[in-house]
């Protein structure tokens, strides 16, 4: 801890610093969600069927979560600094070979590069944050941080919208590497003198019963399972259903749906953060959430109007429920957990990984035996399982 106090005197102040990691942590977020919804498609040209789509997206959620396991023995190795700056870089290129590149294997292999890196990236920004947090004020930094993304996630669809003409995806991942390389440029000159915790690196069955014989941890690190697994299926079946099932355009769907339906995670996560920490804990907010979400994203399987309206108003409402599980997940999990609990981190990420892995596999499985549309009744079913979890954990309040 001096060693990282003298970093904090050497350098900037703790604020600065982490008004520089909320900066960085937008622009991350605004490069994730310029081609967020264009991806499926996007990788569908080079592919014969939706459900090599699928594939696609758990391969690179296999090769995720593999990284996501080891990551403590990188960050001992490499440092968080150099590991973030790396892969900044590196998805830049992916990003930049994605705008020009038509062979089909080199595409597929560039797109799968570029997933599991994005992915990575959060985890490394997520350790800055967690390094400059202090217990009694982490429901609020985690929810800035949460809204930093939630901004840019939000905002980004509208860019996509107006860069995408003819269906031209090149142009958005190239304005993607360009934001992402602004972050890189940050992160080299504010950071470079960063000093690592002691990343605790210990071997999986040991983390596992860490979490195991502790009812709350394993609880929040299943409700974070749920969360991805909820996103997972958002990210790949909305844009292709609305599109391609109900009739509304890509233009339509990035340009006002999205952005619409994305303002909860903007309005409500501080608010959430800031009550967690002063009022009622997280329990409360959690239940109401999942409940918000589960009955939500049912009822899109009854939608079968082509209303732009209707679709921002209805997907509008999912988020609602997903705004309050993810400042509540967020918050708890980090009250729990300090920078020098990497390996558990690490564990909770992988675990959230792996929704990438499963949520695309069990979509397959959905659309192979039901109409398109049941995804989202099937979807709703699944995240009731979150209630008796958080009903369990001990409140913090």
């Amino acid at each position: 801890m001096l060693e990282y106090e003298n970093f904090i005197m050497k350098t900037l102040s703790r604020k600065t610093l982490l008004i520089l990691i909320y900066l960085v942590s937008f622009l991350y977020s605004f490069h994730y969600a310029l081609p967020l919804y264009i991806n499926s498609s996007f990788i569908g040209k080079f592919l014969p069927t939706e459900e090599a789509v699928s594939i696609i997206f758990a391969i690179s959620a296999v090769f995720t979560t593999i990284l996501t396991f080891v990551t403590p023995k990188i960050l001992h190795r490499f440092g968080n600094y150099w590991t973030t700056l790396t892969s900044m870089i590196l998805v830049s290129i992916s990003l930049i070979g994605l705008s020009f590149i038509s062979n089909p294997f080199v595409v597929v292999l560039l797109f799968i590069i570029y997933q599991i890196l994005t992915n990575m990236i959060f985890i490394y920004l997520d350790i800055f944050v967690e390094s400059l947090s202090d217990d009694a004020h982490t429901g609020g930094i985690r929810t800035i941080f949460m809204t930093a993304l939630n901004i840019a996630v939000a905002a980004a669809p509208l860019l996509a919208g107006i860069i995408l003409t003819n269906h031209d995806f090149g142009k958005v991942y190239l304005a993607s590497a360009f934001i992402m390389l602004i972050g890189a440029v940050i992160i080299a000159r504010d950071f470079r003198a960063y000093v690592d915790p002691p990343y605790i690196s210990t071997v999986f069955r040991n983390t596992w019963n860490t979490v195991i014989r502790n009812r709350d941890l394993r609880s929040i690190i299943f409700l974070h399972f749920l969360l991805a697994f909820f996103y997972s299926w958002m990210i790949i079946y909305v844009p292709l259903y609305l599109n391609t099932y109900v009739g509304i355009s890509m233009n339509s769907i990035l340009g006002i749906i999205m952005p619409i339906s994305l303002l909860p995670f903007i309005f409500f996560e501080v608010i959430l953060g800031q009550i967690a920490d002063r009022k009622f804990g997280e329990k409360e907010i959690l239940i109401t959430g999942f409940i918000i979400l589960a009955l939500s994203t049912g009822a899109l399987s009854f939608i079968t109007t082509t209303s732009i309206v209707i679709w921002a108003v209805a997907l509008f409402l999912t988020r609602v429920g997903a705004s309050a599980v993810e400042a509540m997940t967020e918050s708890y999990f980090y009250k729990h957990v300090t920078s020098k609990d990497v390996h558990i981190i690490t564990f909770m990420r992988t675990i959230r990984a792996s929704a990438y892995i499963i949520g695309p596999l069990i979509g397959t499985i959905v659309l192979l035996s039901f109409r398109t549309q049941y995804l989202f009744l099937s979807l709703g079913i699944l995240m009731l399982t979150a209630l008796p979890f958080s009903i369990l954990i001990k409140d913090t309040k």
